[in-house]
């Protein structure tokens, strides 16, 4: 994964400036030589490469092989790009055919079928590199690049710096330095060279080629229900990479919720999709899935049982704030030790295998797929299988209808799973199923809110308890005073969500939600 900031210099005079820092605040800089470099960018005539989310880059090199890499096409968040690169060193013009046996060769050909490839342009840079430092910590490469395109018979000549993270550069490193440069006028760039050099070779004031894969899979109604999960597992594999090294860091609590919630959608996806592969194919990817959610789980819920009994404290006077302490500390021990097994799991052997073996499976088409029977075919495409699902799903959830009113907190509990089932699904095909799916799941999401809020109520009020009892005898009064008084504050909040479950309800239990169900599905 390439993560890397990109600002546009203005002209001469600034670029002459950036030259001359040899520090911001306690960032350093120091030179690391000049270089130019010669970029060549591949596709077929029909730009099945781009088509697939990739743009294909053949670097001339200073030895004989040349360095071959394959770039993913994702979405600039302003100035800092998070890209999938895939390398590999070969002899100089040597097709993807006759490339090492690897990843890239396996996606280069997987994409481009096989087929001729022709340049699409040349790309060249003038690379002036700066080290960046803090301390003795490596943060990155900074380059003041002068870029020069020839697309057709268009060209283009522009400046620009880059700050690409090194391993133990952090994204805070990123947006820091994007404040000090403030002074400097720079634009953030949001645009790769590639993309401006494709948007010159068309004629097009901007190209940005799958701007929708951003938000969503891109799957499509007449595809097999295995391609499409397929696109579904790896859109949120994807994300959950690109999470994962702000969870490892833990300066950002998003990062690690961000990285469950793809973690548990990938599991949702599966027990969608997975009757429609082999299971020796997808067991071993399900079961480390599952033990990276536990692992996530154990760390956010404490996040969020700390966020909320924080929150608390900072409303009482300082004599309570400082009695109510203990179990702020006592939850904090808690939330370390499961931070701790979490970056032991992350750093294990096991982790890093599976990663590579399940990025594998997902960018092979037709990879541990069931074989089907013609003589007595079963739904296999997204439109003769998402409608079973989508109405065995609904009938779950409406099951609860008749004893909700009375429903103890487990059934509740229950409840909230089916309908995240739900909500997954309609979001996981929302391309598939048109506009009326998104007040649907509008819908699933305030009822998702409302239930979850009322989970983590209920696991806050049980810890509390348990907390209680074991220091009954160990902490003064005045501490078990404040935490009592927490505890009734949970648990008359609690009561607050069984009572007005009802509103959230109503919004999926009723006939318009049914009916956009059916307008849904009528459509695929």
């Amino acid at each position: 994964m390439e993560i890397e900031a990109k600002y546009s210099v203005p002209d001469e005079g600034v670029f002459s400036e950036l030259l001359a820092i040899a520090r911001l605040a306690d960032y350093k800089f120091r030179a690391t030589g000049d270089k130019c470099v010669t970029d060549y960018y591949l596709d077929t005539e029909n730009r099945d490469i781009l088509r697939g989310g990739y743009a294909l880059r053949i670097r001339q090199g200073e030895s004989e092989n040349w360095k071959n890499t394959l770039k993913g096409l994702s979405g600039a968040d302003g100035a800092i790009h998070q890209r999938e690169e895939i390398e590999v060193e070969t002899p100089a013009k040597a097709a993807p055919a006759e490339w090492p046996d690897g990843p890239a060769k396996d996606l280069a050909l997987r994409l481009s079928g096989g087929q001729p490839l022709i340049e699409l342009f040349v790309i060249q840079q003038d690379r002036i590199g700066r080290e960046v430092k803090q301390g003795r910590r490596r943060v990155g490469l900074a380059s003041l690049d002068t870029v020069e395109i020839e697309a057709g018979e268009h060209k283009a000549t522009f400046h620009e710096l880059e700050i690409e993270l090194a391993q133990t550069g952090k994204l805070e490193d990123l947006q820091a330095l994007g404040e000090l440069l403030d002074p400097y006028k720079l634009e953030p760039q949001s645009l790769s060279k590639f993309e401006r050099a494709l948007a010159l070779l068309d004629g097009l004031v901007e190209s940005r080629p799958r701007k929708e894969k951003k938000k969503h899979p891109g799957v499509r109604a007449s595809e097999s229900i295995a391609e499409a999960g397929r696109k579904i597992l790896r859109f949120h594999f994807e994300r959950m990479l690109a999470n994962e090294e702000g969870t490892r860091d833990g300066s950002d609590i998003e990062a690690l919720h961000d990285m469950r919630v793809a973690t548990r959608r990938q599991r949702a996806a599966f027990r969608i999709v997975a009757s429609h592969f082999k299971r020796k194919a997808v067991r071993p990817f399900r079961d480390e899935l599952q033990a990276l959610a536990g692992r996530l789980g154990a760390v956010r819920d404490l996040d969020v049982l700390i966020e909320a009994a924080s929150e608390y404290a900072s409303a009482l006077n300082a004599a309570e704030a400082k009695a109510f302490q203990p179990l702020l500390d006592d939850w904090s021990g808690k939330r370390n030790a499961a931070r701790e097994a979490l970056l032991k799991y992350l750093n294990s052997e096991s982790y890093r295998a599976f990663k590579d073996s399940y990025a594998g499976f997902l960018e092979t088409a037709g990879a541990g797929v069931r074989a089907t029977d013609s003589e007595s075919p079963k739904p296999r495409l997204v439109s003769q299988v998402l409608p079973t699902e989508i109405w065995n799903h609904y009938g779950q959830l409406q099951a609860y209808e008749s004893i909700l009113p009375w429903a103890p907190i487990q059934t509740l509990h229950a409840l909230r799973i089916e309908g995240k089932r739900l909500r997954y699904l309609l979001e996981f095909f929302r391309e598939a199923l048109g506009p009326n799916v998104d007040e649907t799941i509008t819908a699933m999401v305030a009822l998702q809110d409302h239930l979850g809020e009322l989970h983590d109520t209920d696991v806050a009020i049980h810890l509390l308890r348990e907390f209680l009892v074991r220091n009954a005898q160990a902490l003064p009064l005045e501490t078990m005073s404040a935490v009592g008084g927490y505890l009734k504050a949970r648990e008359a909040r609690l009561k607050t969500l069984q009572r007005t479950i009802r509103r959230p309800w109503a919004k999926v239990s009723g006939k318009h939600f049914r009916r956009a169900l059916a307008r849904m599905v009528a459509g695929l």
